[in-house]
């Protein structure tokens, strides 16, 4: 209400001034400009559209965002401002300011965002800040638009041929059946196919949605592989680039391929307590990559707690296990008091001061040595996950 105030001071001294100078009238046009002012509203009816051009993005590519502000009615200034999660890095400005005419009603801008860490974030509701021509009325805030999620991958889905990977291989990492008698273990409902027996039909599934849907088993002599992510790993590197970012990455791979051979596929997330239980159905790869978008480290855990909150799907399925980690030597006496057979992935990121010879490549040398398993190399600056999964291929059975 400072542009009242104002006014009705502006007001008094022209009266004051009508008096001095025995000028009456003078004292009617502040009246006039404050009935005006109180008549005419401040910007209201606020439509903000907020349109991304993508919302499902791996690190380091470019979100750009547009936004459309549409007021209805009043005259004066409005500020729009968006609330960017600190996961972004932002191009450009997030806000901006418009002067509202009955003429000029329609406003636009835009911005980029650059996604520099997974996981799931909201782009919440668009700030609006509401201003009278002459601040006669108060200042309006509100929330316009609609919230948006933006999930951030570590790598796009792949497109990879498990059969010309197995021949670049030379060897077949895991065989399975697809013909062999059915188990009780149910997998999914699908639809039919011609060649599904009769008796699979599930009638009530196909009454609700028209269509005919057949229950599917898991069959016998199909692999499973049960992969232990280390989320331990958060606490090394930076909070953007850590051994669990590549760890992420490569169990998504290993997940993907897995899956495409028809295995069974389980996760857990070692340092979060998080479990999928293995499963080959077409959802298991959705499910597997929802996991590992929220991955971190929320609480503390040994690999033998783990190893007890997997004891049931151990005995059940009988996995290979592999192991997503980073040597040290906490982790290495952890590993050599486990009895149970396992894959271990060295996720390193020393990069060039790792080299033949070098302290830090000795020291790991020795802790591979010390852990007593099959343990392989990643350099994540050297070699790309499909050269791990080609590595790999060769030594889980």
């Amino acid at each position: 209400m400072k542009g009242a105030s104002f006014l009705v001071s502006l007001f008094l001294w022209f009266i004051l001034m009508s008096i001095v100078f025995d000028v009456p009238r003078i004292g009617v046009f502040p009246l006039i400009l404050l009935i005006f002012a109180v008549l005419i509203p401040s910007p209201g009816e606020i439509e903000v559209q907020r349109i991304l051009d993508k919302k499902n993005v791996r690190i380091g590519e470019v979100i750009t965002v547009n936004l459309e502000v549409r007021v209805k009615k009043g005259i004066g200034l409005v500020f729009i401002r968006d609330t960017i999660p600190p996961m972004f890095e932002v191009i450009g400005r997030p806000y901006a300011s418009f002067f509202v005419l009955p003429w000029r009603r329609k406003f636009k801008f835009s911005y980029s965002l650059i996604a520099r860490k997974r996981g799931k974030y909201e782009l919440p509701k668009t700030e609006v800040y509401s201003f009278h021509v002459l601040r006669v009325h108060p200042t309006r805030w509100m929330l316009k638009g609609e919230s948006v999620e933006i999930v951030v991958t570590s790598h796009g889905y792949l497109k990879v041929s498990p059969h010309r990977i197995l021949r670049a291989s030379m060897t077949q990492a895991i065989m399975y059946s697809r013909f062999g008698p059915t188990t009780t273990d149910f997998k999914e409902i699908r639809e039919y196919r011609p060649g599904d027996p009769f008796k699979a039909i599930n009638w009530k599934a196909t009454a609700r949605v028209g269509r005919l849907l057949v229950n599917e088993f898991e069959r016998e002599g199909r692999k499973t592989v049960m992969i232990i992510l280390d989320a331990r790993m958060e606490k090394l590197g930076s909070y953007f680039e850590n051994p669990l970012e590549y760890g992420i990455k490569l169990s998504m791979i290993l997940a993907d391929f897995y899956l495409s051979l028809g295995n069974n596929v389980g996760l857990y997330i070692l340092g979060q307590g998080k479990l999928v239980t293995p499963a080959s159905s077409m959802s298991q790869r959705e499910t597997i990559v929802k996991a590992l978008l929220s991955a971190g480290l929320d609480k503390e855990e040994t690999l033998e707690n783990a190893f007890k909150n997997l004891e049931i799907i151990l005995r059940r399925f009988s996995p290979a296990v592999i192991l997503i980690t980073n040597l040290t030597e906490d982790v290495t006496s952890e590993i050599t008091s486990l009895k149970r057979d396992l894959v271990i992935i060295d996720v390193s990121m020393y990069g060039e001061i790792s080299e033949e010879g070098s302290l830090v490549e000795l020291k790991k040398q020795a802790l591979r040595k010390a852990a007593q398993k099959r343990v392989i190399k990643w350099d994540v600056g050297r070699e790309s996950p499909h050269e791990v999964l080609l590595k790999l291929l060769g030594v889980v059975e």
